[in-house]
């Protein structure tokens, strides 16, 4: 079976390759060294799916493969595997021959060389983009935007936002109006994201703050001791931001902050920022008054040098440096940061848990 599917391949190629006819077929064929004598797949991949397997066939001692179809490939996603090592190819109507070239290690990489799939190439930059790690949710966003191909872009979507939550709705949405009601993903995808939403408004449901509810007041003092009012900023729109030096999340999304920031400061907005640096009742059991203030001096003075090295340039910057135990933290029903609340001009909740610059721009946009 497996020789036969080999030949089969080759036939096919040879038919493609020897006439001028148009091809009905689709053929998958490729040579990678480290991969001689072992054994090729092609798996087809849907969404909230197992893999199907498309075809099997033995690799010659040269490294090369031939995969062929009569009936051709349906658009979408397969998943081709030698051994420990595997790959995405993406699919489209017009790729009838898809060749992969170089090394076999190559193919977990994404660093394989391959020709007749445009699809595949533009799949291929994407992975090699999100495997670089410490991508924010709007370069994530971009990324997916950008792709041409519907079923690619939800299947990226599907795969890569899976720990996002609530937070990827928006992408996830967009993604989905891409998909034609006729692809075999669209149904699959409709109940995650419709899953999805209703986790979220669940959620939300048991948030103690609400959209359209007045902001609870706070009052706290900045590093050098002076005090600012959440309330005294009533007639600018505000982004209340919790977060702590030592949250490596929160120290990420920094940036986006201070990106949104620079741009709209002349424009009535600016942020109030509550850090939870500090010791709670539970750090704090066993010290003495002696070692309290020590180790409570030690937090601010990590709070201040985050201020400085994220360029946190707004003034309103507060704390009790009590850790978890917040009131403020309380108030807001804070349970994980960073944790934001955009604050109207009237002092009423506008959003809550914006996170990355393109999230929090499109709601102030509508304040500003």
């Amino acid at each position: 079976m497996k020789f036969f599917s080999y030949l089969f391949g080759l036939m096919l190629l040879l038919s493609f390759t020897s006439c001028g006819e148009e091809v009905s077929g689709s053929l998958v064929k490729g040579q990678l060294t480290g991969a001689e004598n072992l054994q090729v797949a092609l798996d087809q991949v849907m969404i909230a799916e197992e893999a199907k397997q498309k075809a099997i066939a033995a690799i010659g001692p040269d490294g090369s493969f031939a995969l062929g179809f009569v009936e051709g490939l349906a658009p979408g996603i397969y998943q081709l595997r030698i051994g420990a090592q595997t790959a995405l190819l993406s699919v489209e109507t017009d790729e009838k021959v898809i060749s992969i070239t170089g090394q076999l290690t190559d193919l977990n990489d994404y660093t394989f060389k391959v020709t007749g799939s445009p699809s595949t190439e533009q799949l291929q930059t994407t992975m090699q983009s999100l495997r670089k790690g410490q991508l924010q949710m709007e370069d994530v966003e971009r990324l997916i935007s950008e792709i041409e191909s519907p079923n690619t872009a939800a299947f990226v979507a599907y795969s890569v936002l899976g720990r996002a939550g609530g937070a990827a709705l928006p992408i996830h949405e967009a993604t989905l109006g891409r998909l034609a009601d006729s692809n075999p993903n669209k149904v699959a995808y409709q109940q995650y994201v419709a899953a999805l939403t209703q986790r979220q408004n669940a959620q939300k449901a048991t948030e103690r703050i609400q959209v359209g509810q007045p902001a609870p007041d706070i009052t706290l003092n900045s590093p050098d001791g002076t005090q600012y009012k959440l309330s005294d900023l009533r007639g600018q729109v505000v982004l209340l931001d919790f977060w702590a030096a030592w949250c490596r999340p929160c120290r990420a999304e920094n940036p986006n902050v201070v990106k949104v920031y620079d741009r709209y400061k002349n424009d009535g907005f600016t942020i109030y920022s509550v850090s939870l640096d500090g010791m709670d009742a539970r750090r704090t059991a066993n010290m003495n008054a002696d070692q309290l203030a020590a180790a409570t001096e030690n937090s601010r003075q990590r709070w201040v040098a985050a201020i400085e090295q994220d360029k946190l340039a707004w003034p309103y910057h507060v704390s009790e440096l009590k850790h978890w135990d917040s009131s403020a933290a309380r108030d807001y029903g804070v349970r994980g940061i960073p944790r934001t609340f955009l604050v109207d001009r009237e002092g009423k909740i506008a959003a809550v848990g914006l996170r990355g610059a393109a999230s929090i721009e499109q709601a102030l946009k509508k304040l500003i």
